[in-house]
């Protein structure tokens, strides 16, 4: 009798544990309720100036608001509070709220007439911070001569080499004038490297407040780490250890990923910075993290995550995207979300050589789309150090790649305030590397920062057919407009011409003492062409 009553016990215990357990969800609306024209007219008027010009370059249009940006609808709110433990976030632009539920109380959820679908909110994976650090050091431990800029870019140095950031550097681009939303797990700001940053706006979305580094009464040990190297990458400042590619571009910092335990923090918090980074004017967003829990293969298909979902929302608003592809290399459909979006870039890494970082994840994505976008160094990468205020480490992981690809976009940006987020993308991709074979491993290859921020272009040598040697040349273009460009080759024999308009041109090559040359090219991609001419006997 005994043993029977111990076991009707257990089973009361787990039914009542069962009944208690909760879970974490989006629910999803089905519409924002009334009044939405009206409404939109009002929300446009709150827009910062910003914002409104940057969400104009576009959409082509001085109407920039749209069903997107409405809030949830109060009495809908009013509504779902009665029936969940607690409203985690809320989204805009998703008409969604992610909440905590008793799991007995989802079927009642689901029947309520206001209520479209619901999903359970993805955590992000671990593989997405999962970088090693080979190597760290302290400052003054290595002496680096200064480069042609004037600036001492010690080891990172190779890491901007290798996308031409350096060549941008020379010609003043450095991001003044960008703000940048970086999205990551906390940023122990007291580093050096930091000491000239112009950081905007910061918030915790993880405690809901505006301290983003490493607090010990709320945070688990460790939890900023991945963010403070990643933030020194793109914008630390340390003349002789580390220079970013956009060291003076300003910065909005969102705290929205929880590190050591298996259950990482949601994409709620994700999906919530992004927007707030977006609505105070952030030109690009970059974020080393990849979410795929809860999430199967076939959901990478650019429509279907959440995270996804709200980075097509940002380009479509005007913003840049950079999403890491992760390190769950190598093999086919190992990447996660949101770098799956058909709008934001997914970030590859490679080694110094130009060869694949060995974990770097792959695509394709579900529905056959080459991803990744493009790669940059994430083996080796210099990054600032979070245990100390003036060290610096070798880490390696797309972690590491993305925040490089989103400070050049930077200067590309900066070059071009006129560009479109489309037009942006197609510099950089037709730039790459490998743009004329691209594929699932390196997409179109590391990218290039000169030669995006001339894009579309026309370049190459002008040689001495028979001594090889580069000459001094005139090259004229024409179009079908009757638009006409025209400039000298240099003492090298290189010439270029930035920039062109979209157009058949005839290229002509003139010296005198040489027979001319013709070509006909169409811009865009960009070209390069060597001529070889040869003298008139």
């Amino acid at each position: 009798m005994r043993y029977i009553i111990t076991i009707i016990l257990l089973f009361v215990l787990a039914v009542a544990n069962a009944d208690d357990s909760t879970g974490v969800y989006w629910l999803f609306f089905k519409d924002k309720g009334p009044d939405i024209e009206s409404r939109i007219v009002e929300f446009q008027k709150s827009l910062p100036e910003r914002t409104i010009q940057r969400r104009a370059k576009a959409l082509g249009s001085g109407i920039v608001a749209d069903y997107d940006d409405l809030p949830i609808y109060e009495k809908y709110l009013d509504i779902i509070t009665e029936h969940v433990v607690d409203i985690r976030q809320q989204s805009r632009w998703l008409n969604a709220v992610s909440v905590v539920v008793l799991i007995p109380n989802l079927a009642e959820i689901e029947k309520l007439e206001i209520i479209d679908r619901i999903q359970p909110v993805a955590s992000s994976d671990p593989q997405s911070l999962n970088y090693e650090i080979t190597e760290s050091w302290q400052a003054g431990e290595r002496n680096y001569q200064e480069h042609p800029t004037g600036m001492d870019y010690g080891a990172s140095f190779r890491q901007l080499e290798q996308m031409n950031a350096i060549w941008a550097h020379e010609r003043g681009f450095h991001g003044e004038d960008i703000i940048i939303c970086f999205l990551d797990t906390g940023f122990e700001l007291y580093h050096h490297a930091f000491n000239h940053m112009n950081i905007i706006a910061s918030h915790d979305f993880i405690n809901d407040d505006d301290f983003v580094g490493q607090d010990d009464s709320q945070d688990r040990p460790g939890q900023a780490r991945h963010g403070t190297g990643c933030l020194g990458t793109i914008g630390g400042y340390y003349p002789g250890e580390l220079i970013g590619p956009a060291f003076a571009a300003s910065y909005i910092l969102c705290k929205t990923e929880e590190t050591g335990s298996e259950t990482a923090v949601e994409e709620d918090y994700y999906v919530a910075g992004l927007e707030w980074g977006e609505l105070m004017g952030a030109d690009l967003a970059s974020s080393s993290l990849s979410y795929s829990n809860w999430y199967s293969d076939d959901d990478f298909d650019g429509v279907t995550c959440v995270t996804t979902i709200a980075a097509n929302i940002a380009f479509d608003k005007g913003m840049i995207l950079c999403s890491s592809m992760g390190n769950s290399g190598p093999g086919r459909f190992t990447l996660g979300a949101p770098a799956d979006s058909p709008k934001s870039l997914g970030i590859g890494g490679v080694q110094w050589n130009g060869l694949l970082y060995r974990r770097s994840s792959w695509g394709p994505t579900t529905d056959g789309r080459i991803k990744p976008d493009i790669c940059a160094r994430a083996v080796a990468t210099i990054a600032a150090s979070p245990y100390t205020t003036d060290s610096f480490g070798k880490w390696n992981g797309t972690s590491l790649s993305c925040p490089l690809v989103a400070g050049a976009a930077a200067l590309i940006i900066q070059a071009h305030p006129d560009w479109a987020p489309m037009q942006v993308k197609e510099a950089i991709l037709e730039t790459g590397s490998r743009a004329n074979r691209p594929d699932i491993r390196f997409g179109w290859g590391i990218i290039n920062v000169r030669d995006a921020i001339n894009y579309p272009s026309l370049s190459g040598y002008i040689v001495d057919s028979i001594t090889n040697r580069g000459i001094v040349a005139d090259i004229a273009l024409k179009n079908e407009t009757d638009e006409e460009l025209s400039i000298s080759s240099d003492s090298s024999g290189y010439f270029l011409l930035p920039n062109l308009n979209s157009a058949e041109y005839q290229v002509e090559i003139s010296k005198s003492g040489y027979y001319p040359e013709t070509y006909s090219i169409s811009v865009p991609p960009s070209d390069e062409i060597d001529f070889s001419l040869q003298p008139i006997n």
